[in-house]
């Protein structure tokens, strides 16, 4: 694919390949304005197992950004099947916290690979991730300690990550271009890798120790 193919390709998909260009450039050369921090809240709703979590501010090259129209809510949830089985009361169906996650995996996956196509010049016409995971939620439900030794449990078996796509004319080498893409996903790279993490706790008011 010419080097004008591949700019009207991406056009025809909402993108101006010269802006990103450019965007790279100013990225290899300001690396600290191009990094970000995210973050989520999730506050319980009262009801076991449902919370109502929001992101929206987040921080960019020192900068945070906060607009109203940036607040997005997920109701989290369990199964219905899985609420009934708890002795929830008037069980309801909610997407469960761990499939919102797979799904956000799906979507960066895409994104990365996405971007990883057109940057080389892969012409795809489908692109679908399809991921899954077994769980044991034996620590959960308090049936197996949480920690073992200075390593918490492992809860998960392995990451399924299936990528189907269809292109003109793929070859083996492409194939395995966009394979490897899959490893640009930053939500695959939270996910495959160990990261630093001891959880705080808060007490919102006075707590009266006698109670």
């Amino acid at each position: 694919m010419s080097n004008q193919q591949r700019l009207e390709n991406a056009k025809a998909q909402g993108w101006d390949l010269d802006a990103f260009d450019a965007f790279r450039t100013f990225a290899g050369q300001n690396r600290s304005a191009v990094q970000f921090e995210l973050s989520a809240v999730g506050v319980a709703e009262g009801r076991a197992l449902h919370t109502r979590a929001t992101t929206g501010p987040y921080v960019l090259g020192g900068e945070r950004i906060d607009r109203p129209a940036r607040d997005y809510t997920y109701h989290v949830g369990a199964h219905l099947e899985v609420e009934a089985a708890l002795g929830l009361l008037a069980p309801t169906d909610r997407p469960e916290a761990t499939e919102i996650v797979l799904a956000a995996l799906t979507g960066c996956i895409n994104a990365a690979v996405a971007t990883s196509a057109l940057d080389r010049g892969i012409l795809l016409r489908h692109l679908e991730t399809r991921v899954s995971i077994a769980w044991n939620p034996s620590v959960y439900l308090h049936l197996e300690d949480a920690d073992a030794g200075d390593l918490p449990v492992d809860q998960f078996g392995p990451l399924k990550v299936e990528l189907h796509v269809d292109g003109d004319d793929l070859s083996d080498e492409d194939i395995a271009f966009l394979r490897a893409s899959v490893n640009r996903s930053a939500v695959y790279n939270l996910l495959r890798r160990a990261h630093p993490c001891e959880p705080q706790v808060q007490v919102a008011g006075p707590v009266d120790r006698a109670a």
